[in-house]
């Protein structure tokens, strides 16, 4: 089957846990379309919500007389409550399950977004980020309700497309947000305008929590509460399932690449799943789970990759008003690129590590091959940047360069880690996802050091870059290894 196939199906078809083995893109319906639909839609608005604040920092900055040691420190905190919300989230999506931790999530972090406007200085702009932050863990959940929806031949593609759009809310905030104030200062003064601008997203993160409550679900079978018994009995019908499949006696399944699908029995219109064990407690189930070494280093990866992504979110705008002296609204035009690359450049990181395993058919070593390669060139480019900002136009083109690597990155990350250990996904995916906000306060610090010398910021990330990618060698996944498809192909 080719991935063209996987991704433009005529119908879903499921695996023996009704998850999808294929991904139906352009479809709305339930259970698994939706949810991946509504995942990536809520991250989207959580991300344009999150980063509402830097495409504005030329007026705010000008507004509260802030300095750049005060922006740079409003930057750090903005990452600073995600690391512990990501750890809380994840073994709650075990819990009440990723639908309702969404919506929570959303509800949560549109005050603080809604109630930027009345910050009045420094101190009030950092508390501000910093509750702001919270609403960073959104990632958490979309990443798990599509690792709930999709068989592990495609979750990786799924992950992947989920997270990439749901990052291009980033770019689409340095796109949006200065046309937004833009329009609200024709009729107020700056200092209001802007204030005012932050209502918008906060509006956008409540009606898309209420979608994600009254119109998702959380598994492809029944409500996540009734999953404790195994097996479980759910109603096929309430969630939409295609007629060929509802209609016949029994879902017939397709053949992956590791194993043979077998067929879910059905009686009338239910079908037969198994519910989840009972859970530890979060604090016991995140201690068991970080002492996993695998668990360890794809956490210092997603911090290079996804930690980066949010630290150069966060200065994108900033370095072109600086450094090319551009008006606020050029310069978020420009910043935006990085954000709108995610549009493909993290689905395609999916997508190739799938496909390539497919090929090698060696558990995830076929992952982790190109999740290698990946980093490689992503340490390449970051590097070959810190040359190209002497002229505004090989800046764009280097920006491209490495914004697609670094982003694809993020995607070869999450093909592996829904195989690190699938019995604990909410803990990995909370332990992974905090790394990825450790990894952005790190080198949103690193930016802060280094000031307006972005020539050695970006070299020094390069390197960086380079040494988390050759942890891949060292990476154990299913009792496999890298080295060991490389010696074998030596040595056949």
């Amino acid at each position: 089957m080719t991935l063209a196939s996987k991704i433009f199906p005529k119908q879903i078809e499921v695996d023996e846990e009704g998850k999808a083995t294929n991904i139906k893109l352009f479809s709305f319906g339930r259970p698994h379309m939706r949810a991946m639909h509504l995942s990536w839609l809520s991250f989207f608005i959580a991300f344009t919500g999150w980063f509402a604040i830097p495409p504005l920092m030329p007026t705010i900055k000008a507004d509260l007389k802030l300095t750049p040691s005060q922006i740079s420190n409003a930057n750090l905190t903005s990452v600073s409550a995600t690391i512990l919300a990501r750890l809380m989230i994840g073994p709650l999506c075990d819990r009440y399950g990723p639908r309702k931790a969404m919506a929570c999530l959303l509800l949560l972090g549109s005050i603080p977004i809604g109630l930027a406007g009345l910050t009045s200085d420094a101190n009030g702009l950092i508390i501000t980020r910093f509750c702001i932050g919270i609403i960073g863990a959104a990632f958490v959940p979309c990443q798990y309700w599509a690792s709930k929806m999709f068989s592990y031949n495609i979750v990786g593609t799924a992950n992947a497309i989920c997270g990439g759009f749901g990052n291009m809310g980033a770019g689409v905030s340095y796109f949006l947000i200065p046309l937004i104030y833009n329009a609200i200062a024709l009729v107020l003064p700056p200092h209001q305008a802007w204030r005012v601008t932050f209502v918008v997203p906060a509006l956008l993160c409540m009606l898309m929590a209420a979608a994600d409550y009254f119109l998702g679900d959380d598994c492809p079978g029944d409500e996540w509460k009734n999953r404790t018994s195994s097996p479980e009995y759910h109603d096929v019908e309430k969630h939409g399932l295609p007629m060929a499949a509802s209609d016949s006696a029994s879902i017939q399944t397709e053949a992956s690449d590791d194993k043979k699908h077998t067929a879910v029995e059905m009686t009338g219109n239910t079908v037969s799943l198994p519910g989840p064990a009972e859970k530890p407690s979060v604090l016991r189930e995140l201690l068991t789970q970080i002492k996993n070494p695998s668990v360890v280093i794809l956490m210092v990866q997603y911090g290079c990759s996804f930690g980066l992504e949010l630290a150069v979110d966060n200065m994108i705008g900033e370095f072109f008003h600086e450094h090319f002296g551009l008006s606020q609204t050029t310069s978020g035009m420009l910043g935006s690129i990085f954000g709108l690359m995610n549009i493909f450049s993290r689905a395609s990181g999916g997508m190739l590590a799938d496909y390539v395993n497919s090929l090698i058919g060696e558990g995830t070593q076929g992952r982790m091959l190109v999740h290698f390669l990946i980093f490689m060139f992503t340490g390449g480019f970051l590097v070959g940047f810190s040359f190209a900002i002497e002229t505004l136009s090989s800046s764009i083109v280097i920006l491209i360069m490495f914004s697609y690597f670094v982003q694809a990155a993020c995607g070869t990350t999450f093909s592996i880690v829904p195989f690190a250990n699938p019995k604990s996904m909410g803990a990995v995916y909370g332990l992974v996802g905090a790394g990825g906000s450790v990894g952005s306060i790190i080198f949103n610090y690193l930016f802060k050091v280094y000031g307006l010398n972005y020539v050695d910021a970006f070299r020094v990330i390069g390197y960086v870059a380079f040494a988390s990618g050759m942890l891949t060698l060292l990476l154990k996944i299913q009792e496999r290894m890298l080295l060991g498809l490389i010696f074998k192909k030596l040595n056949p």
